[in-house]
């Protein structure tokens, strides 16, 4: 089962995420959905509403600019938490989204 949290004025929301297991991003466009595996963004862990840049893993290559627009959480069957985080991506007006095992939601 999955939460949807969306940006609204409930102080019960949370503010952001941050997470300890791998990240993956899917770059979503008209055309097509591509998961684009081990990806990093700095200091494991995002806000509402501010903006990220998403590199190759291990690299300086930027491969997006996310502006974190939903937050998203579940739980897998084994156990482990995961969480996506929605976002604007650079000049595109279709919502992407990074992909991240245990994640710990925060106000």
């Amino acid at each position: 089962m999955s939460c949807i949290l969306g940006s609204c004025s409930n102080s019960s929301q949370p503010n952001g995420v941050e997470w300890s297991g791998p990240l993956n991003f899917m770059h979503v466009t008209k055309e097509k959905m591509e998961m684009i595996y081990s990806v990093d963004v700095t200091g494991q862990k995002v806000f509402m509403d501010g903006f990220y840049e998403v590199t190759r893993k291990n690299t300086d290559e930027v491969l997006f600019r996310l502006k974190v627009v939903e937050l998203e959480f579940g739980n897998r069957e084994d156990g482990r938490t995961f969480c996506r985080v929605w976002g604007d991506i650079d000049e595109s007006n279709i919502q992407s989204y990074l992909f991240a095992l245990d994640c710990k939601p925060f106000k």
